[in-house]
Parts: C-alpha cells; structure tokens; sequence
C-alpha cells in the first residue's frame, strides 16, 4: 500500500466527527503513562507501550487501504480506540489485577492457581484484562455509551485468542448512531497486530539485549531485530529480512507461516462475517 492510507481512520474522524476525534486525542494524552506501566511487569518483553499502539494503527491502516470510506465513522473511532487500548492490561497495576484476576477465576477464564506468578498470568490473559480496564475506566477515557464501549471491548479484546465466528460476542451492531461490524474490525486489528514484528518494535536503544537469559526471548528478540521490515501491499504481506544469524532463518520462516495463518484466518472472518474483505493472500519473506 502506498502512503496516501496514512493515518486515513484519523483523518476521517479529524474531518467528519471532530468530536470524535477530541474524544481519542483526549485519551491518548493520558494513555502514554498507562501502556509504559507495562515494564513493571515485564522489563525485558517485547515492546507494548504506545509505540506498540501507533504500529497496530498505522498497520489498520495499511490493511484497510480505501476501504476505510466503507467504515462508518464511529466505526473509525471504535477501531482507532481498539488500537490505542488492546494492550492496556499488559500495564495493569497490582490494586486492579487483584480484583480482575478473581473475577477472570470466577468466569471460568483463569483457573485458580497460586503456583503461577502474575506476570504469566497478565501476558496469557491481558487481552481479557485490557476489556477489564476499558469497561472500569470508560469514563476516564471519554467513551459515551454502552453500545460504543462494548464495540471497543470486544475489538480490543479480539486482536488474539477470541472466536470471531462467534455471533454473540462478536456481532455486526445496529446502534443508534449507525452499524458497528465488530468482527470484521476484530480481524483487522487482530492482523495489524501480529504482523508488528519488525526490528523497530524493540530499537536497541531502549532494549539491552545483554541482559537477557531466557533463550526464548532471546530467539524471539534476535528473530525481530533480523526483520528490518514489514510492508502491507495491495495483494500480500512482505517482511523484509536480514537475518543477524544464519539460525534466525527458519525462525523467520516460523513466524511468517503463524503470520500466514493469522492472515488466512482473518480473511475467512471478513469473508463470512462482514460485507468487507481482507485483500491481502500470502505473506511473503524477500531477503536483503
């Protein structure tokens, strides 16, 4: 895609709902402190602050190319606020994770364990915590109503593991101020989000390497910093890579085919769930 889809769901909202528009720039203000809450957790992750946001928006973006005129603009303003707040439960602090992790046992959605720390917890379930911190902290982040706050939640909470199939949660909407088609934004951001895999999204500058002891964030930083890039084109997905080590390539390899897979999923959403589509069909790796 070229750069005439940059920032195109910001500029709707900027030219056809101000209102909506002041209501994101308002929350993002303050979402910066909360989104870099998530190094308390975890000091040597791959990166979820608001750089991490800004990518799954611009990447929205890509995927939707002029099919963004096909939104609605409150559904711009639902998947904008999705990709600014689908991660905000990586930075959830201790008060609310004591209260959300008994209600995620009570639902049934984590079972009850004292043997596993609350950092593995947050990372395997913190995309059902960040609908958690929405629906508290609605007000705080100007969301003005039930059906609006709703849409947010489940797009948010479906950028990984949800059912998109599933008509309860993921329903195409009909509110009073226009239809929101949750899954078909749901798959959007779901694909925005895994293909934000290039060297950028952990910069050496802020990442020290060095310390890390975990072989498996070892080999998931090392596969990152190997792709310089990922371009969304009309047609497919292309990671432009240079592997740092010769044992990055099947790596690489592994995570385009889960990326491929993520694609092919979301297209099947878009397809069967929406009156929209995915143009893009393959993932495809081109070496520098």
């Amino acid at each position: 895609m070229n750069d005439t889809h940059d920032f195109l769901l910001e500029k709707r909202l900027q030219n056809e709902s101000p209102d909506l528009h002041r209501r994101v720039t308002d929350s993002v203000a303050m979402l910066y402190t909360m989104l870099e809450s998530f190094l308390s957790w975890f000091p040597d992750f791959t990166d979820h602050s608001l750089l991490h946001s800004l990518d799954v928006l611009d990447y929205s973006n890509q995927i939707l190319g002029d099919q963004v005129w096909a939104l609605n603009t409150l559904e711009c303003y639902v998947l904008v606020m999705a990709c600014y707040l689908h991660d905000v439960g990586m930075g959830i602090s201790r008060k609310d994770f004591e209260v959300f992790e008994k209600e995620l046992e009570s639902k049934g959605t984590l079972k009850k364990s004292h043997s596993v720390n609350k950092a593995q917890i947050i990372r395997e379930q913190h995309n059902e915590l960040s609908g958690m911190i929405i629906q508290k902290y609605s007000k705080l982040f100007d969301i003005f109503d039930k059906d609006t706050m709703f849409a947010i939640i489940q797009v948010a909470r479906g950028h990984r593991k949800t059912d998109l199939f599933d008509e309860f949660e993921y329903p195409n909407m009909q509110t009073e101020n226009g239809v929101i088609r949750t899954p078909y934004l749901a798959a959007v951001i779901r694909l925005a989000d895994e293909i934000d895999v290039a060297s950028n999204r952990n910069p050496e500058l802020l990442f020290d390497l060095s310390n890390l002891t975990n072989q498996k964030d070892i080999d998931a930083f090392g596969t990152h910093q190997s792709i310089r890039s990922v371009e969304v084109r009309s047609d497919h997905i292309e990671l432009i890579v240079s592997p740092t080590e010769p044992r990055f390539v099947p790596l690489i390899e592994n995570l385009a085919e889960k990326i491929r897979q993520t694609l092919t999923y979301c297209r099947d959403v878009a397809q069967k769930r929406s009156d929209l589509c995915i143009y893009q069909e393959d993932v495809r790796i081109t070496t520098m």
